[in-house]
């Protein structure tokens, strides 16, 4: 697949399931620096920018199999770039009231055995679920969740920046919100 740097509008109705990796690099290279500066637009955030830029291109590459973009390659990427920032935006500022209304709703009901069987079945799904995420991702989860730390502590331990951390907690937490709507 040969790609031009000189006519971005030439990915017109790009099958990407036959995108090889010196395509895959040309778009990359074309398309990375708006990708990230749309993303950092919302955000305000060069870190939280740089992980969700990466992220959506990961994602294309492992996706191209299954997706057929029917829009220039700029107009699908750009598209995804606002919904991610707008993803993070909105998850990253209702986590913690969900995390504060789940525990409040969690030390105020009363002991039975159904509940008890719900939380076994919700917390066997949550450790399966959990094997899914990256291994980044889960290891910030788990020091978070499992281990109490908080995200300035996480990224010391793990010599990455608290912003990072809060991207894995956002992607971790998003991941198992969709994952775990049976048990809301």
């Amino acid at each position: 697949m040969s790609l031009s740097n000189s006519n971005p509008g030439q990915y017109h109705h790009l099958n990407v399931q036959h995108m090889d990796e010196r395509g895959f690099a040309q778009i990359y290279q074309n398309c990375w620096k708006n990708v990230f500066g749309i993303i950092f637009h919302y955000t305000q955030d060069e870190e939280v920018a740089e992980e969700i830029s990466q992220d959506l291109f990961a994602s294309l590459w492992e996706r191209k199999e299954k997706i057929m973009i029917r829009t220039t390659i700029e107009q699908y990427l750009n598209r995804a770039a606002k919904l991610e920032a707008f993803d993070y935006l909105r998850t990253s500022n209702s986590r913690r009231e969900y995390i504060d209304c789940a525990l409040h709703s969690t030390c105020c009901s009363r002991n039975c055995t159904e509940e008890q069987v719900l939380f076994n079945e919700l917390n066997g799904s949550l450790n399966l679920l959990l094997d899914e995420l990256p291994c980044r991702c889960r290891e910030v989860y788990r020091l978070s969740q499992e281990q109490g730390m908080n995200n300035k502590a996480i990224a010391a331990a793990l010599l990455i920046s608290e912003k990072t951390v809060e991207y894995h907690l956002y992607k971790a937490f998003s991941f198992l919100r969709i994952n775990l709507q049976e048990f809301r």
